[in-house]
Parts: C-alpha cells; structure tokens; sequence
C-alpha cells in the first residue's frame, strides 16, 4: 500500500472529522442556529451523541497525523 495514499486519507479524514466536531459543538451550545442551518437534522441531542462519538476516532486521527508527519520529517 502506498504511504502517500494513507498520508492523505489520514490527513482529510482529520480535517473532516474536526469540521463535523466544531458544527456538533456549535449544535449543543448554539443548537437553534445549527438547526436552522441543517433544516433541523442537528438537533441539540443528536449534535451532542455525534460529538461524544467523535471524541475517540479524533483521538486516533491526531495521533496518527503526528506520528506519520513526525516519522516522514525524521527521516529527511
């Protein structure tokens, strides 16, 4: 499998996932404007479940991006 590839994939998978975390944190402390925003698919409850099940895969994502950013300018 190609480095490249999984480089990026890592890399907009992380960059996705912490766009969904900010609109989900915005939907439980700003929920009437995500609502609107979404035509009511984000509702308070709904953001704060999406946003509490985003915790652990952000975690990996992060930790993945600096390893393998980590690990590529050790070795140049």
């Amino acid at each position: 499998m190609d480095i490249k590839l999984v480089r990026k994939t890592i890399h907009w998978g992380l960059l996705v996932l912490i766009i969904v975390f900010i609109i989900t944190g915005f939907g439980i402390t700003r929920y009437r404007i995500i609502e609107t925003i979404t035509f009511g698919l984000l509702s308070k409850p709904i953001s704060f479940q999406i946003h509490s099940y985003l915790v652990f895969p952000l975690v990996i994502f992060l930790y993945l991006h600096v390893y393998l950013t980590w690990k590529k300018k050790r070795k140049n």
